[in-house]
C-alpha cells in the first residue's frame, strides 16, 4: 500500500513503514526509478532533540517523583513524536559516486 510519493519520480512508491524507517535515519530506494531518498535531516535532528528533552524531563520525574503519571506522559509524547514523524518531508539525494 504506497501513498507517499518519490521526491525523484513523484510515483507513490513509499509505505507508511518505509517513512517511519526513513525518519530513523535509512535510506530508501525508489523501485520505480531506483533512485535514492531520506527524510530531511534538519527536521530530523529537531525531531530527536525533542525525543531526548521527552525522555530525560519526564524520565527525570518520574524518577524524583516516583509517580506513573510522568512515565505515561513520557511515553505518549513519544508516541506521538513517532506517529508525526511518518510526515517529515523527504529528500532527493544524489547518486552515490563510482569509485574507480
Amino acid at each position: 500500500m504506497s501513498q507517499f510519493p518519490c521526491p525523484h519520480c513523484k510515483e507513490a512508491v513509499y509505505g507508511y513503514w518505509d517513512r517511519y524507517k526513513a525518519a530513523k535515519w535509512f535510506i530508501l530506494v525508489c523501485q520505480h526509478c531506483g533512485k535514492r531518498a531520506c527524510a530531511h535531516p534538519i527536521i530530523i535532528v529537531l525531531f530527536y532533540f525533542f525525543y531526548v528533552w521527552d525522555v530525560v524531563l519526564f524520565g527525570y520525574l518520574t524518577y524524583l517523583k516516583e509517580s506513573w503519571v510522568y512515565f505515561s506522559t513520557l511515553v505518549v509524547i513519544w508516541l506521538i513524536l513517532d506517529a508525526f514523524s511518518v510526515y517529515i518531508p523527504l529528500s532527493a539525494l544524489k547518486s552515490k559516486p563510482v569509485r574507480s
